[in-house]
């Protein structure tokens, strides 16, 4: 069976539909649910997306986890969030595979 982060990355890489993600999701046991409303990725945003070697070259939609029991989809270009800046609060970007941690509105790399 697969962990949370796994399921996550599956379905920021496009591997998994939402459905099949929140499928995975329940099996876990978890408690974290997909919401179609919320975190819906589009076909044109999956091809978008892309991670590359250092966290300012990702670009295109991912997962913000912030602790608060949901997950915000987010846009990120060059690496910066641009509708998000968490200030000084812990957050993660689950994105194109990847798992970043998120500075004010920058992606580093996860700690």
């Amino acid at each position: 069976m697969k962990n949370l982060e796994e399921i996550l990355h599956d379905y920021t890489r496009g591997e998994k539909t939402l459905e099949e993600a929140n499928k995975a999701l329940k099996e876990l046991g978890c408690g974290l649910t997909l919401d179609p409303a919320r975190n819906l990725f589009s076909a044109q945003e999956l091809l978008e997306t892309r991670a590359g070697e250092t966290p300012d070259e990702a670009n295109g939609w991912g997962l913000m986890d912030h602790g608060v029991g949901c997950l915000e989809k987010v846009h990120v270009v060059n690496g910066r969030t641009v509708d998000v800046d968490m200030g000084q609060e812990t957050a993660y970007v689950y994105i194109a595979g990847r798992k970043y941690r998120l500075r004010g509105d920058v992606l580093t790399e996860a700690d």
